[in-house]
């Protein structure tokens, strides 16, 4: 049992640590700058990147999800709490599966090339994507966090629970893309800014909660 717990900590910790390379970010103004003056060739890797981010954060999430998930079940079960916090466990095994789902990978080459062949409207669909998956990410990462906080603090491995708050605002897909075309793709500049910065902060408030629960789940 202690050896499987070791080895669930270790795996643990290996996939917060990945977000070193998977949690990309940037600043938004320079982004659309530079995308301006190099008449929209730096947005393509703009464009690239997000996705990628989102390939690779919600796959680094849905590992972290998992490993945690289990390491606290070996905890509950071996402190004699599992029924403690067995409405917690339910609720987080759902969020578990809704991120796990989530975390399919959209193929940033792929969109790549689609955005290249097809110019501005395979980019606006990619936009879509990345706006729609990071939003509903974003929600379920805040409940999956809120839900951990209180199991941890029903099991005496912190101190009072804490609820995670989501920080991606809710941007609704038809206004921006009508504005878009309407302004002759100049407001899909303010589009791609949005992008960045709801990203950068989504994964930059996210590190004390993964931090959080790895120093909880991490103590003897």
């Amino acid at each position: 049992m202690q050896q499987q717990q070791s080895s669930l900590v270790q795996n643990l910790y290996y996939y917060i640590q990945q977000r070193v390379d998977s949690d990309w970010s940037t600043d938004p103004g320079m982004a659309v700058l530079l995308s301006i003056v190099t008449c929209g060739i730096y947005g393509y890797y703009i464009f690239y990147k997000l996705l990628e981010r989102r390939d690779l954060h919600l796959a680094r999430i849905a590992n972290m999800v998992n490993t945690s998930v289990a390491l606290l079940k070996e905890k509950a079960a071996q402190s004699g709490k599992y029924e403690l916090v067995g409405q917690e466990l339910s609720q987080i095994e759902m969020v578990q599966r809704g991120i796990y789902d989530q975390s399919r990978e959209r193929g940033a080459a792929l969109w790549l090339v689609i955005g290249l062949v097809t110019g501005g409207i395979g980019i606006l669909i990619g936009y879509y994507f990345i706006m729609d998956d990071m939003a509903r990410h974003d929600q379920l990462e805040a409940q999956y966090f809120t839900l951990m906080s209180a199991a941890l603090a029903k099991m005496g491995l912190s101190g009072q629970a804490s609820q995670a708050a989501p920080n991606i605002p809710d941007r609704n897909f038809v206004v921006y893309l009508v504005l878009s075309l309407v302004t002759c793709g100049i407001y899909a500049f303010y589009w791609l800014y949005a992008l960045v910065d709801d990203g950068n902060k989504h994964v930059e408030a996210q590190v004390p909660w993964e931090d959080f629960i790895y120093s909880a789940l991490a103590a003897a």
